[in-house]
């Protein structure tokens, strides 16, 4: 088990990592790496550096739906730029992190409500 100032600093490192916009995955590989732990025990500290996130902007009094807007729109933009430069990998990143921050998955806690436009179904 890793003294206090070690977790104290790798959660920090986490932190950083995602205050930067890294990818929750990009974080774990990062810190597993550099600090030479298991992907399972950086997932841990990636989560709880998330929490440390999520509480700061709670604490903070953010527009929590203005803040989730602000978010889907760089979602977005990231996939258009990454879709017009032919980089799948983050297409699909950022498509699991909108899911991940809307819930529109096949394991979302409330179903969608489908929609149907023209005769295609979507």
């Amino acid at each position: 088990m890793a003294s206090r100032t070690v977790a104290a600093a790798r959660l920090k490192f986490a932190t950083e990592m995602l205050l930067q916009c890294r990818s929750g995955s990009a974080v774990v590989s990062a810190l597993a790496e550099s600090e030479g732990i298991s992907k399972r025990q950086a997932r841990r500290i990636v989560g709880n550096a998330y929490e440390e996130v999520r509480k700061d902007i709670e604490e903070s009094g953010l527009d929590r739906p203005g803040l989730i807007s602000q978010l889907i729109h760089a979602l977005l933009e990231a996939m258009a730029k990454a879709l017009a430069s032919g980089h799948g990998a983050v297409v699909v990143g950022c498509a699991r992190q909108l899911d991940e921050l809307v819930g529109l998955g096949v394991n979302a806690k409330q179903p969608m409500r489908r929609t149907t436009y023209g005769r295609s179904g979507f």
